[in-house]
């Protein structure tokens, strides 16, 4: 047991980056605490966000389904919802932290045993399957509990419900995936799992993005909504029929004080604790062989006109810059979780934001207030909506502000070519500021065509997004050069784990936000919106990259690689 506990201790401070224990006698230092300072108001922002998208989701479901005397079905929506989030939450997470690094392979070596080593991998996954089960299950009991306020057991069986509904989603994730790559040799390679995991999330978010926005918009039939999407014939009570750990959680919930409440309480418990069992059980060993020889190379042998035409087709002589410049899109693009994270921003956010104005579209044009709005876009709002987006858009690929953390494994080898710093990280800038435009021009098309902006509006929103977004991107890069995250082990580390992308998502996020209330409080004009959030970005941008090359050559000399 003692073997199950460390592992799982390592596992869990390796998945979520946890700090060690410091050395007897030494002392936090003032960047470490304001470090956990930075990390602790951020994970409370984040929380509160989502605790507050999760209790409006519930409130309008309550709502609706208060009007025809089925808000029991709540809890119903609520266990159904807290599995399916786990459930392809946790796939995501179980195969992407199927293999971490040679330090499984290492353990494997060691004399433990196949279930102390997947038993606590399944701990480490399951801690952040039981958070997210936990949020959605304390906001429909917030809603619940102060619209009908039920007996104290139902806070007791709905934690329990919360805690043990991921269970069975895990355990069937790694059913299907440890087989599979037991099996699938091709699968057996962290970059191809990482772009299948990616690909799920992505379905997944956008599947979940739908059922929000068709849940948090007003309508005249609140009933009726709440009847098609948790009412006796809707998908989530036939989901509920068909998965009994749902439905005995419901159950639970909804007699808490009843002999059938505790019954169902304490089914739920063997149903949920079950299939993790029988999984550590019986597929640990076949968990174990899987990870033998994962991420092999498959080296093909070449013939010497097969390995001349190779040569031709992939080395070119070219200029430094542009070459520094392709080798940043190179290096991104090859990393899948750079890729997902990054660029492919660019792709998803027009994916939401039309899921969004086709979901909400007739909510929208349906509002007496519309007359008023029309009049505000036409007055120079939409130009500035127009280019507040496209700025976010082209600066939030957080390929600038973890440029030079990205880069720490090869810093050795950058040092030691022939090329100055300067312009190795103005390729860096080069390479964001590209992405930067892509953004700003898909942002503000977008916008443009779902708001029918003129063409005069349309070229002032793009005008002020180019300036504002090169702005963040170039602030971003100053960021990340004067405090980049050298030392990591993933490369998820590098980019999502990574304080510089969360300082400057959320300062560009203040800055837009600031921007656009300037706009409508001073009632802008598209041709004073590009003005001022044209010209004044644009100036500062040339006053930071002015110093920036020689800033960049000292931090570089400084650097370890």
């Amino acid at each position: 047991m003692s073997v199950f506990l460390s592992l799982s201790k390592l596992y869990v401070k390796s998945f979520y980056n946890l700090p060690g224990k410091k050395a007897p006698g030494s002392k936090a230092t003032g960047k470490e605490i304001g470090k956990l300072v930075g990390v602790a108001a951020l994970v409370v922002l984040v929380a509160g966000n989502l605790g507050y998208l999760f209790v409006v989701m519930n409130l309008n479901l309550y709502q609706g389904l208060a009007m025809v005397g089925m808000q029991g079905l709540l809890l119903l929506n609520a266990a159904v919802m807290a599995t399916m989030l786990t459930l392809v939450v946790g796939f995501m997470t179980s195969l992407s932290t199927y293999y971490l690094n040679d330090m499984e392979l290492q353990l494997l070596s060691m004399p433990i045993r196949p279930r102390a080593l997947f038993g606590a991998k399944f701990v480490a996954v399951y801690v952040t399957e039981a958070a997210l089960s936990m949020f959605f299950m304390v906001a429909t009991m917030v809603v619940f509990g102060i619209k009908e306020r039920p007996h104290p057991l139902f806070y007791a069986w709905g934690t329990l419900a919360g805690l043990l509904l991921p269970l069975p989603a895990l355990a069937a994730s790694y059913l299907i995936q440890i087989p599979l790559l037991t099996f699938a040799r091709f699968l057996r390679n962290k970059k191809t799992i990482m772009i299948v995991g990616g690909v799920i999330g992505i379905l997944f978010g956008l599947g979940l993005n739908i059922y929000f926005q068709r849940m948090m918009p007003p309508v005249a039939d609140p009933a009726a909504r709440a009847a098609t999407f948790a009412g006796p014939g809707s998908a989530v009570s036939a989901m509920g029929r068909g998965y009994p750990p749902a439905m005995l959680a419901w159950r639970a919930m909804a007699s808490p004080a009843s002999a059938s409440g505790l019954v169902a309480a304490l089914m739920l418990l063997v149903a949920c604790a079950a299939g993790p069992a029988l999984v550590v059980l019986l597929l640990s060993g076949a968990y174990a062989r899987s990870l033998v020889g994962f991420n092999e190379a498959h080296i093909r042998k070449l013939s010497k006109d097969g390995a001349e035409a190779f040569i031709a087709r992939r080395l070119r002589r070219r200029r430094p810059f542009p070459t520094m410049v392709k080798r940043e899109f190179d290096m991104m693009n090859r990393e899948p979780m750079y890729l997902l994270n990054g660029p492919f921003i660019v792709v998803m956010l027009p994916l939401i934001m039309g899921i969004m104005y086709a979901v909400q579209k007739d909510a929208l044009l349906a509002d007496p207030d519309m007359a008023g709005v029309r009049a505000l876009i036409d007055g120079g709002m939409g130009a500035a909506l127009a280019g507040l987006v496209g700025a976010f858009m082209g600066s939030s690929t957080s390929i600038a502000c973890t440029a030079v953390s990205r880069d720490a494994k090869a810093l050795p080898f950058i040092k030691s070519l022939p090329i100055g710093p300067g312009a190795y990280l103005l390729a860096k800038l080069g390479h964001a500021l590209i992405f930067g435009a892509v953004g700003s021009v898909v942002g503000v098309g977008l916008i443009s065509l779902f708001l029918r902006l003129g063409a005069a509006d349309a070229l002032a929103g793009l005008a002020a997004s180019l300036a504002l977004s090169s702005l963040l991107n170039l602030a971003g890069l100053w960021l990340d050069t004067a405090n980049p995250r050298l030392e990591w082990d993933n490369p998820i580390a590098a980019m999502k784990q990574n304080p510089n992308a969360v300082i400057m998502m959320l300062g560009a996020m203040g800055l837009l936000g600031g921007a656009g209330y300037l706009a409508f409080v001073w009632s802008m004009s598209a041709g004073e919106f590009a003005l001022w959030f044209g010209l004044a970005p644009a100036a500062a941008f040339a006053a930071l990259l002015a110093p920036f090359p020689r800033f960049g050559e000292r931090r570089l000399a400084a650097m370890e690689g």
